[in-house]
């Protein structure tokens, strides 16, 4: 039986990945605007990657506890569909910055435990639009390829739509969507040849693999 489920593949940083996560078909694009990222943008090149879109294809630019000042300047220059907020904000920003800006909000949460998720992810739910569950990590945000016990996500309902990350890449995906049965997941450093250069090669072949699941 096939899982029906949508695919962000974030951190595409060069013209070349851009142009083959838009030819496949990926449901979203993931930007990254924090600069301790080996996967940061300028907003110059954002833009010009950006420029690229298709409506199949949703932009998702990815902050880290932004200021209004900054995010004003993405809005303007990239015109994202999602902000995606992978930082210490907390409900009450995530709902402040979705209705200063008017665009759709996806937080980015940690993991750690049963008890964590029901406690840190229900005020989020009342907030966000999307809820990305990834591994906790004292490193970057996000994109750390740390794998999390998805065994926390068995049967997990959401008022939400929510996204799997942590560790994913196309020799474990079968086994993360059997267990967890997300609606989307959401995919950087498994996609790479190296900390921050995507393989464009291993971003077709691995959407081809989901959409054979």
């Amino acid at each position: 039986m096939k899982h029906l489920f949508e695919i962000k593949i974030c951190g595409i940083n060069d013209q070349v990945s851009m142009d083959a996560a838009i030819d496949i078909g990926v449901d979203y694009i993931g930007l990254v605007f924090y600069h301790k990222s080996p996967r940061n943008l300028s907003i110059i090149n954002a833009k010009l990657l950006a420029k690229d879109r298709l409506e199949k294809s949703k932009i998702v630019a990815l902050t880290v506890n932004p200021d209004d000042d900054f995010l004003f300047e993405i809005k303007e220059n990239i015109k994202p569909d999602f902000i995606q907020l992978h930082g210490e904000e907390s409900p009450i920003r995530c709902k402040n910055i979705r209705e200063k800006f008017n665009i759709p909000i996806i937080k980015g949460i940690g993991v750690e435990n049963g008890m964590n998720l029901k406690k840190i992810v229900k005020p989020y739910e009342e907030t966000c639009d999307i809820l990305i569950l990834d591994a906790p990590s004292n490193e970057l945000p996000g994109g750390n390829g740390e794998k999390f016990n998805w065994e926390i996500l068995k049967n997990y309902k959401s008022q939400k739509k929510w996204m799997l990350a942590g560790g994913l890449n196309i020799k474990n995906i079968n086994i993360a969507i059997d267990i967890a049965k997300p609606p989307a997941v959401d995919i950087s450093s498994g996609l790479e040849i190296k900390k921050g250069v995507k393989d464009p090669e291993l971003i077709k072949n691995f959407v081809l693999k989901c959409r054979n699941l």
